[in-house]
């Protein structure tokens, strides 16, 4: 990145309000000037490129916001805001150096290519708080969300810009908080839904090796989230928590690239197309059904300080790592577990840890454009750390 310039300035003006009617204004702007340049060696032991791609992209956005909340004599909060969204994002981009004529069918200089892209939009949301008891508060929201257009234009290895269309998502949230046994224990459940219009999805990889940004037509989602906290007995605390999360891409007719590697894909061919593949039905990639995470901590007093042990353990559903489903690209399931052992006071910490106590080993990334790759967990670790604060 050789030059890198950019503003960003930010006004508002709220109330201080612990009851009634409240209110927010204020406005948003942003502008950045960026240039990129991108560097491929033909080998480990190149000491000059073998290609050299360039871009520009200018960017400014602008946003007016608002918003009002009133506080109920019963405990009641509604909330609702809009926002004035205003994008825009030029870019040019070029290859000038390609000594690689012929390189997997692109290669060669690429003139400057350029794009455009811009949007306005308007966002808002509406919450509400209700607290049945001392104990318990129930809430609900609903929001409409926008993420503005996109350029990929890193032309290292494709000759063409790809541009992504502005998305927008229409999200429900509702659930409880509350708190229990005297203070002792807490616990907060949370359900959600989301559609989303033109979602921006990046196609990595397959057999082109580059990046290429294209929109779905439609990705709903559904789940919960629930967490619980708990000190029964002095000195033990113990958390858990566990998230269910089923999104699906629904476009029959979005079909991306398949791996470049001799993997086995398991979504339909599109028809006379050998190598692509459709998406639709298809879970985002890098995203659980089930994800789950529990800890658990004992210190009892010694001397000036305290003896310690704690274990956090975190456990996730199969995942695949690319648009498309294979057997190869994806991981079933990951468990990670450690444990610390230690004696602490104010100033010092002295403790032994374990990670990845079972040494589980996933895969959790891949690359697929010409060989079976993928990038692991960190492997069981072992270690002494000494802490003192001054």
């Amino acid at each position: 990145v050789p030059s890198l310039d950019q503003f960003t300035q930010e006004l508002r003006i709220a109330s201080n309000n612990d009851a009634g009617l409240g209110y927010q204004l204020g406005l948003f702007y942003f502008s950045e000037k960026l240039d990129i340049v991108s560097y491929d060696y033909g080998s480990p032991t190149d000491t000059a490129p073998a290609a050299i791609g360039v871009q520009r992209q200018d960017s400014e956005a602008l946003g007016v916001f608002g918003s009002l909340n009133y506080q109920f004599e019963n405990g009641l909060k509604v909330q609702a805001g809009a926002r004035y969204n205003h994008d825009k994002r030029d870019m040019v981009a070029s290859r000038p150096v390609d000594t690689r004529p012929g390189f997997l069918g692109f290669g060669g200089p690429v003139s400057p290519q350029t794009a455009s892209v811009g949007d306005d939009v308007v966002t808002w949301d509406a919450a509400a708080t209700m607290p049945l008891s001392e104990e318990v508060n129930l809430f609900a929201r609903v929001a409409k969300g926008y993420r503005a257009p996109s350029i990929q234009g890193r032309l290292v290895f494709g000759r063409t810009l790809s541009v992504a269309d502005s998305e927008t998502t229409m999200s429900y949230e509702g659930g409880l908080k509350s708190s229990f046994a005297g203070g002792r224990a807490r616990f907060n459940l949370t359900g959600f839904y989301f559609t989303t219009d033109n979602m921006q999805l990046t196609a990595v990889g397959g057999a082109s090796n580059f990046t290429t940004l294209i929109n779905a037509k439609k990705v709903d989602g559904y789940g919960f989230e629930a967490e619980l906290e708990a000190r029964p007995v002095r000195g033990l605390t113990l958390t858990a928590g566990v998230s269910y999360n089923h999104n699906e891409i629904k476009d029959p007719n979005l079909y991306v690239a398949g791996c470049g590697a001799p993997c086995t894909v398991l979504d339909p061919v599109r028809p006379a197309s050998t190598g692509i593949f459709s998406i639709n039905g298809n879970q985002l990639p890098q995203s659980p059904r089930w994800t789950a995470n529990w800890t658990a901590g004992y210190a009892a007093p010694v001397g000036d300080g305290e003896v310690y042990v704690f274990t956090d353990w975190a456990y996730r559903s199969k995942v695949q790592f690319f648009l498309y489903e294979s057997v190869e690209f994806s991981d079933d399931n990951m468990l990670e577990g450690g444990v610390r052992v230690g004696y602490r006071t104010n100033r010092f910490d002295l403790a032994g840890f374990v990670r990845n106590v079972t040494n589980d080993v996933s895969a959790v990334s891949g690359i697929d454009f010409n060989n079976l790759t993928a990038m692991v967990n960190e492997p069981r670790v072992f270690g002494v750390e000494i802490g003192y604060k001054f």
